[in-house]
């Protein structure tokens, strides 16, 4: 890597973004982080197209319109690792709003473990800050940051910190992960006192192998991994979905933790892996512009070795429909 563009992540990481999280704006500063942006434009819209051909229905918003809000959306999400140090009990309102805690609270009630399946949208440990000034102790599944010479010195520092600092917030313990699967086996105690987890499990097969089964992602044939919720059912655990999104208003921005029901007989993996799918794909398909893997998508396709189905034209015109039908029902 060249001496410029290690100089690059460094402002981007270690300058840029603390400023944005301290509520420092200028034009120069937005300059920089929308630099920062350019090289992943190209990808954002090959794939907000492609999601569009799957599903064979046009999303909310245009393309253009898209990419603008998942610029804004990636700096919060990266900014958020030094914006969690403001955040508490008292100032908690300023950052975030909640829909749909009752699931939660129901859930709790039950005195069984709780698995709260999520994906790569918003920032994903900033959760767990709200969840313990509501009450809840809610520990993320992560995986341990790579240490490949895929991922550069500087990223690395980084994700290190973006794992170091919202834990200053948060009393939960990281359930840790390696990128064969191998888990930390104080997931097994939490458990057995009825703990909360939140687990993103939208990787592709790519970036993650481990027990993978088959799924229909935006009306085509995929798969997931399926890991923690074959552990879950072992447990008796209860499923909810949840997302953490970035929202914007007249005020500015704030974060959306939204809980949505329990996933209805949580004994089949397989049904339940199909539940999330469903979940995930009528919440992209609202807000292409939150999934962090949208310019991946063709990742997550099993039809054949270019990614997700062969063109527009192998979606069944009702594909999209019948998809959303699974989600309400």
């Amino acid at each position: 890597m060249s001496t410029k563009l290690e100089m690059q992540r460094f402002v981007h990481y270690f300058i840029d973004l603390p400023l944005w999280a301290c509520g420092y704006r200028s034009r120069a500063l937005e300059r920089r982080l929308y630099a920062d942006f350019e090289p992943e434009i190209a990808l954002f819209r090959e794939g907000y197209k492609s999601l569009s051909a799957y599903t064979n229905a046009a999303t909310e918003a245009g393309v253009d319109d898209t990419i603008q809000k998942a610029f804004w959306v990636k700096v919060v999400r990266e900014s958020d690792t030094y914006t969690s140090l403001r955040m508490t009990k008292k100032t908690l309102s300023r950052f975030f709003r909640f829909d749909g805690m009752e699931h939660l609270e129901n859930a709790v009630k039950e005195r069984r473990p709780v698995i709260i399946l999520t994906g790569h949208i918003g920032s994903f440990f900033i959760p767990s800050i709200a969840f313990y000034h509501l009450g809840y102790i809610v520990h993320p599944v992560a995986r341990t940051v790579d240490r490949s010479p895929v991922t550069p010195q500087i990223t690395r520092l980084y994700l290190n910190l973006n794992y170091k600092l919202p834990e200053r917030r948060f009393p939960a313990k990281y359930i840790l992960t390696d990128f064969s699967g191998k888990i930390d086996r104080s997931i097994v105690s939490v458990a057995r006192g009825n703990g909360i987890f939140w687990a993103a499990i939208d990787f592709p097969r790519r970036v993650y192998q481990y027990r993978h089964l088959p799924v229909t992602l935006f009306g085509q044939p995929a798969t997931l991994p399926s890991g923690i919720i074959r552990w879950g059912i072992k447990r008796k655990a209860i499923f909810l979905t949840g997302w953490n999104s970035i929202e914007g208003d007249s005020k500015g921005f704030y974060r959306l933790l939204s809980l949505e029901s329990p996933i209805a007989d949580g004994s089949d993996t397989q049904e339940v892996l199909q539940a999330y799918a469903d979940r995930l794909s009528a919440f992209v398909l609202r807000k292409p512009w939150q999934w962090m893997a949208l310019p991946s998508i063709r990742q997550y396709g099993e039809l054949c070795p270019g990614g997700v189905g062969k063109a527009a034209g192998t979606v069944r015109p009702d594909m999209h429909s019948e998809m959303l039908d699974r989600v309400r029902g």
